[in-house]
């Protein structure tokens, strides 16, 4: 089928949205020397695009979507070379990893390979560079499920056959070899996808029922980082389903200076970071699922120093205080030991640090807030409250 370069994505667009499309689709037009450059992906709400860039316009290219059970969404272009590792890990959960390979069947050219299980590809469009291909998470896709990397070991059994328990080791290509079977691609599955999958191809053509198991024996291809007030800041190992707690306990827990809040520091798809701000105190507490996330790799994590605030003048015991979710200034006067019988209650001043280093001064009738005529002012981290002496 030949169509003229505009309309090619008004076409496979349409074509993609049919259900139980198997078989591959083809786009020809006039082929021309290519090199494949890059592959990235980019996230979006409900999914995200895989941008395929090339060093300029190229004629043909075939774009294999997978049947249903099967992983691997296959694009070829002929005639197009490429200096691109044979594995390339997108770290997303969308569509986890690429492998390039040389074209079968001789000839110059170059297949790329894109495991896209729980995805559906909704639209691919070629450009003057490229291609750009969208697809949406299913309802099912998930994002806390470790997902297995390049150097992971595998721990697989089944049942009753002492000789298929074998330790494997991601290979670079992100393939291991598994007796019966052979090379089998494992990048970006989970456990449980890996066991259901040994255990199809043993049942259709070896064992009969087979009873598989699959764990991870050793993590080694992600990994999160944690600085800051813990006891052994460094680098750790990302395990599967990892949680804050997880990591703080790896890390021995935090010091006696650390703060009140965790920042998370995540790299978005495109490689632009997001914070995520979490409150340690709520950490400890029953209802704690909100704050104790699943990490992901390469997270950062940076425990603070613990915030403080300071009370001067007229009270029993003058000093810092390590601050507290919310604290108010009653409840600071009150961790000072009180007013002194000298103190003006009427005129506390607070000095409350802004930007460029410039303080900003609050006056505050503490007089009219303990008769419950105002009420009682909140404190941030670093505010000073100054309790001046009594004029008689």
């Amino acid at each position: 089928m030949r169509l003229k370069q505009g309309r090619l994505a008004a076409f496979l667009g349409i074509v993609l949205l049919g259900a139980g499309i198997s078989a591959p689709l083809f786009a020809q037009v006039e082929r021309s020397a290519v090199v494949v450059e890059s592959l990235g992906f980019e996230e979006s709400e409900g999914g995200g695009s895989i941008r395929l860039r090339t060093s300029g316009s190229f004629g043909s290219f075939t774009c294999t979507v997978p049947p249903p059970g099967s992983r691997d969404l296959v694009i070829d272009i002929p005639g197009a070379t490429t200096q691109l590792p044979s594995h390339l890990d997108l770290k997303n959960p969308v569509v986890p990893g690429a492998s390039i390979e040389a074209r079968p069947g001789g000839g110059v050219g170059v297949r790329v390979r894109l495991s896209s299980e729980q995805v559906t590809l909704q639209g691919i469009e070629q450009t003057g560079r490229g291609l750009l291909l969208r697809f949406a998470r299913t309802a099912s896709q998930g994002n806390s499920e470790y997902r297995i990397g390049v150097g992971d070991k595998l721990e697989i059994a089944v049942f009753g056959h002492e000789d298929l328990a074998k330790i494997v080791e991601v290979r670079s290509d992100g393939t291991i070899n598994y007796p019966l079977i052979g090379d089998i691609r494992v990048t970006g599955m989970t456990v449980g996808e890996i066991d259901a999958e040994i255990t199809r191809v043993l049942g259709k053509d070896y064992l009969v029922d087979p009873q598989v198991s699959v764990d991870v024996r050793e993590y080694q291809s992600q990994w999160v980082t944690i600085i800051g007030e813990v006891h052994t800041p460094g680098k750790y190992v990302l395990k599967r389903n990892m949680r804050v707690i997880d990591l703080l306990a790896e890390a021995g827990g935090v010091t006696k200076e650390a703060g009140s809040q965790i920042l998370i520091t995540r790299r978005n798809a495109d490689g632009a970071p997001r914070q995520i701000v979490l409150d340690r105190s709520r950490l400890m507490s029953q209802d704690n699922e909100e704050v104790n996330v699943v990490l992901q790799h390469s997270d950062i994590l940076a425990v603070g120093e613990r915030d403080l605030f300071y009370i001067r003048g007229e009270v029993a015991r003058p000093g810092p205080y390590q601050f507290e979710s919310g604290l108010t200034i009653l409840r600071a006067i009150s961790y000072a030991g009180g007013f002194t019988q000298f103190a003006n209650r009427k005129q506390v001043d607070i000095l409350r640090p802004g930007g460029n280093g410039v303080q900003k001064k609050l006056t505050v009738n503490l007089k009219a807030i303990e008769e419950g005529k105002k009420e009682d002012l909140p404190l941030v981290p670093g505010d000073s409250v100054i309790v001046p002496r009594r004029i008689f």
